[in-house]
């Protein structure tokens, strides 16, 4: 007897509004809008306003959610408040985006580490190490190395 796969539930129309930027587009708001808004995000974060920062990267992935660098930030964002689950969410958004770009696997792999998922933690802290080398990246390839050595600590 073989078994059929389930279909995804199917999309609501708000969920399809906001994946065609509806959003950004009925705002009036353009791209360059949404990377002083960005700028306004990562300074916040970097001032410690935790929260602002929060609201302003959702409301930033909002406008337009197929933006990596938005996905990015709410997934580091995330993490710095450990909202895990919305981290790794949105990490797993940039790896469908840019499958090559270290940084959405590195922030799967702290997410999975943080949620205690270490053998996905792994996998995608491995996957970071080798796409960070490749693109050149020596500060994600370093931060990246160190997670997985810490998690390879852990295992013995």
């Amino acid at each position: 007897m073989s078994e059929v796969a389930a279909s995804p539930p199917p999309i609501s129309e708000q969920e399809r509004l906001i994946a065609s930027g509806a959003i950004r587009k009925g705002l009036g708001l353009e791209t360059i809008d949404l990377r002083f808004g960005l700028d306004l995000a990562r300074g916040q974060l970097q001032r410690g306003a935790l929260v602002e920062a929060f609201r302003t990267y959702v409301a930033l992935v909002l406008c337009d959610p197929s933006d990596p660098e938005l996905q990015i930030g709410l997934a580091n964002c995330a993490l710095h408040i450990q909202e895990n689950e919305l981290a790794l969410q949105a990490a797993s958004v940039v790896i469908a985006l840019q499958p090559s770009n270290p940084r959405g696997y590195y922030l799967s792999g702290r997410a999975c580490f943080a949620l205690g998922h270490l053998a996905e933690a792994q996998e995608d802290l491995t996957d970071a190490v080798a796409l960070a080398r490749k693109a050149k990246d020596s500060l994600l390839f370093a931060e990246a190395d160190q997670l997985l050595n810490k998690l390879r600590a852990m295992k013995k």
